[in-house]
This record gives C-alpha cells, sequence and structure tokens, in this order.
C-alpha cells in the first residue's frame, strides 16, 4: 500500500469524483513497436485479477469509497478477458467504490473479440469502446505487428454498433514507414463512416527499443521525414472537421459530445487512481506509479515510484497539460493562482518565454486565454518543454 496518510489522502478523494483506470497487461502477441507494460504469458491472469481485486476492494475502503465518474479498462488488451472475467472486475469496481460512471471505456484490439462480448461487456455497463486501429492498409498492420486485418477492424466497429456502443472511439497512426497521405486520408474516411465517433491520432513512437526501431536502426526501413509526417498532420487537421470530428486536445478529435471524459481529466489535472502493473495515479499534491514489473506486482512485491509535487511543479502542470486541450489555458487564471502562491516570477519568466511563439503565430491570444494554433499543434512539444 501507498505509505501516505490514509486521512490526507481520503481528503483529497473527497473534493470530487475520481477517475479509475485499471490495466490489463495481456497480449495475444506483441506489437513490433510495443514498448507498454505487457506480456503474452496468459498463465498469470488468475494472479493479476486476484491482485486488481484486492486493490480494488483495498483503495475503495483506504479512500472511504469515493465516487468515480470515469472509469477505464486499458492495457495490453483488456478485450482477451473472457465476459465472465470482465463481469469479474467491473463487479469488484463497483463494490469497492460509489461508481456513477459518466462514461466507461474499454480498449480492444479488433482481432480478439466478437459481437457476444461487446454485448456482454455492454450489459455490465460499459458505454464506450476504443478500438487500436492503426491503420487499415493491411501491409502497414502487417509491418506493425498487429494480429488484425483492415477487414476485422471494420468488422469490430460494425458489432460495436450492433451491441449498443454509441460512443466507438479508434487509434489512427502516422509516420508508419511506407505510408502515404492519401491513404491516412482514406482510412481516416473510412473509420468514421463506419461509425468511430472519436479518432486518437498518434505518432509512431520508436524512442524506446522494439523490433521496429531495429529494422529501421538497420536501414531495412526508413521512417517518413518531418515534413512528411507534418503534412498528414496538417491534411488530417483539414480532413476531420469536414467528417464532423472537431480538434479538442493535441490529437483527439470527436463529434461535439463525443469526447474522452476520462482522458480529459489527464489534461485537466483532475484526480485519478491507476491500479494495475505500471498504473498511474494522482490524488491531491501526490503521483505514483505502480511497479511495471507484472510478475513482482502480482506478488505484491514491486515498490511504487512516489512523488510529492510542491507548488512550482503542480503550477507548471497547469499550462503543460491544458495547453494540449484545443480550448487552452486561461492565463488570468493562472496569473492568479501564481500569486496566491507567491509564483508570480514563475510564471512572469514563462509569459517572456512565451511571446515569441505568440509573434510567430504558434500560439494564439484570445482575451486572456492562451492556446495554439493549427499550425501550433504540429510544434507543440517543443514550446510546452517550457515547462518542464
Amino acid at each position: 500500500m501507498i505509505p501516505i496518510s490514509t486521512s490526507r489522502l481520503r481528503e483529497a478523494a473527497a473534493r470530487e469524483p475520481l477517475g479509475l483506470y485499471l490495466h490489463v497487461p495481456f497480449c495475444r502477441d506483441r506489437c513490433t513497436y510495443c514498448s507498454f507494460v505487457t506480456t503474452r504469458d496468459e498463465s498469470l491472469k488468475e494472479a493479476v485479477l486476484a491482485r486488481l481485486e484486492r486493490d480494488l476492494r483495498d483503495w475503495g475502503a483506504r479512500l472511504g469509497r469515493p465516487r468515480v465518474d470515469t472509469l477505464y479498462l486499458g492495457g495490453g488488451t483488456p478485450s482477451l478477458l473472457t465476459a465472465p472475467e470482465l463481469a469479474r472486475l467491473t463487479g469488484a469496481a463497483r463494490e469497492a467504490f460509489h461508481l456513477d460512471p459518466a462514461e466507461a471505456t474499454l480498449e480492444a484490439n479488433p482481432g480478439t473479440l466478437d459481437l457476444p462480448w461487446l454485448e456482454a461487456a455492454r450489459d455490465q455497463g460499459w458505454d464506450r469502446v476504443s478500438f487500436g486501429v492503426q491503420a487499415l492498409d493491411d501491409v502497414l498492420l502487417e509491418r506493425l505487428g498487429r494480429i488484425h486485418d483492415s477487414a476485422a477492424a471494420l468488422e469490430a466497429l460494425d458489432a460495436a454498433r450492433r451491441a449498443g456502443f454509441t460512443r466507438v472511439s479508434a487509434d489512427l497512426m502516422v509516420g508508419i514507414p511506407g505510408q502515404r497521405l492519401d491513404r491516412v486520408l482514406q482510412d481516416a474516411r473510412t473509420l468514421v463512416e463506419a461509425g468511430a465517433s472519436h479518432l486518437s491520432i498518434y505518432l509512431l513512437d520508436l524512442d524506446k527499443a522494439c523490433p521496429l526501431r531495429g529494422q529501421v536502426d538497420s536501414g531495412k526501413l526508413a521512417l517518413p521525414t518531418e515534413d512528411e509526417v507534418a503534412d498528414v498532420f496538417e491534411a488530417l487537421q483539414a480532413e476531420l472537421p469536414r467528417l464532423g470530428l472537431e480538434p479538442y486536445e493535441v490529437s483527439n478529435y470527436a463529434r461535439p459530445g463525443q469526447e474522452s471524459i476520462h482522458n480529459s481529466r489527464y489534461w485537466e489535472r483532475r484526480p485519478y487512481l491507476g491500479l494495475g502493473p505500471s498504473a498511474a495515479s494522482q490524488l491531491g499534491d501526490w503521483r505514483w506509479t505502480e511497479s511495471g514489473v507484472i510478475t513482482a506486482w502480482a506478488e505484491d512485491r514491486g515498490r511504487a515510484d512516489i512523488q510529492e509535487l510542491d507548488a512550482a511543479e503542480a503550477l507548471a502542470e497547469i499550462p503543460l497539460l491544458g495547453l494540449r486541450m484545443h480550448r487552452g489555458v486561461h492565463w488570468g487564471d493562472l496569473r492568479a493562482r501564481a500569486a496566491a502562491l507567491n509564483l508570480l516570477p514563475l510564471a512572469d519568466a514563462w509569459e517572456a518565454k512565451l511571446e515569441p511563439f505568440v509573434g510567430a503565430g504558434i500560439l494564439l491570444r484570445d482575451g486572456e486565454v492562451l492556446r495554439f494554433s493549427a499550425r501550433g499543434m504540429l510544434v507543440s512539444n517543443g514550446v510546452l518543454e517550457i515547462f518542464v
């Protein structure tokens, strides 16, 4: 159990409803680009489920059975759980917390589910499904090591609709070796036509060791240039609104009312509790990440990485995370908070560093609100480094 005063944690959990994230680390196979905490060893499933149930029970009691308004089952591949196993976790969460979700999302791999499984999930109260599609080009899917093909992805979206899901998200990856701009746009159109009301646009990340990185480093495959990737993002910025999906975060587009409520809480710095190997939590001034060694975590031997944010670190996270949102950050409110914390010089220093980006049109001022322009979204990471 995290060595933080129970009374202080309970006080933090009582201020507003929590988001609850559960990490299911199992995958049928490992994608060639993956660096997440996952395993193909399903013999560990019972131990992992038992630990998740125990943690749900213990944390629910420790925090005084607080209200939870968003629930998210991620991974890994949560759709590898059987319907009874999913019901087991759902029931444990409902017993341990005051579960009143405005949104209950589960991630799914199109190659691991069918209509009866989706119907069972819907009957258990899950109302949003997020499919790891990545592309609808079978050559690229094979290159990424995905276990599904384009037909299975579209069948999964259709099955979700038939199961009663009205909130369906799909991941679309940009920057894959051999990917063409026209095909990315066509994939986006096809996914929306198939029923996706939310798209998450991810840039292929090969920062950590993985098989695909090895192929790139050896020269067997070539990544698109930065300019080519920027062209794709700019084309999507223009195309997705024409399809009815508006940007609400740097990488996320949705029909009105279909935004991810759970993921938005991360960017808004609202509290969340993460359970499972490598899961992160934020309550009050504390943040911690569970052990990423699955066997050690399941046996309760792993140690969590705990951080208590000081006032300056907590203040910096407001623009660091908030500027990712399309609506931006109310700078007047930020300055008022800085003044209350005797940190106005820090806010002044940020403003001086941000001014050139405003002059270049990368950041826009709308009254007291500061936000990225469409072009600025493409280079947002370079600006956000100011707050790190």
